[in-house]
């Protein structure tokens, strides 16, 4: 364990590895739109005290700066090690997410699932959201694949981001 770990409550230092505020690029897609796109995105993870991760997102178009996407909520870890994630999008969605950590071969990364979605009459209608998130050499790694009522399970967005704080 980091002593960056030691001053978080004990079900949220397994999650340690995440704290910060991250920034970079990545690229994002779907089998409905015409080609892929490049965006901008910041994201922070911090913990306040409780046994929860706040967690935030921006992101913006690389071209010509306009913003994209907003995403926030709070990640809670529960004692058996398993994360229940639930995450407001500006884009007129509510998710419900459940995962965990995943041992791998190249370490631990988080895998989230939805479970739940609920959209306003005016959301685009996502049926599924898969996540991964990991630290790998240094950078937030992440992939996003999503699946609407019309389109099965596909990538659509993934970044690598650096450490900013």
């Amino acid at each position: 364990m980091t002593d960056a770990a030691l001053d978080l409550p004990d079900a949220v230092r397994p999650f340690a590895f995440l704290r910060g505020t991250w920034r970079g690029e990545g690229v994002g897609g779907f089998p409905t739109l015409d080609a892929d796109f490049a965006f901008g995105e910041e994201v922070s993870f911090t913990c306040e005290g409780k046994p929860v991760l706040v967690f935030t997102s921006r992101s913006w178009a690389v071209d010509d700066g306009r913003p994209l996407a907003r995403q926030s909520g709070f990640w809670r870890p529960q004692p058996d090690g398993s994360l229940e994630v639930v995450l407001s999008v500006a884009a007129g969605l509510v998710e419900v997410f459940y995962g965990g950590l995943v041992e791998g071969p190249a370490g631990s990364h988080v895998e989230i699932t939805s479970d739940v979605i609920v959209h306003t009459a005016t959301a685009k209608q996502v049926a599924t959201d898969h996540r991964l998130y990991a630290v790998r050499g240094g950078k937030l790694m992440y992939a996003m694949e999503m699946a609407t009522a019309d389109t099965a399970l596909a990538p659509h967005l993934s970044a690598a981001l650096d450490r900013v704080t």
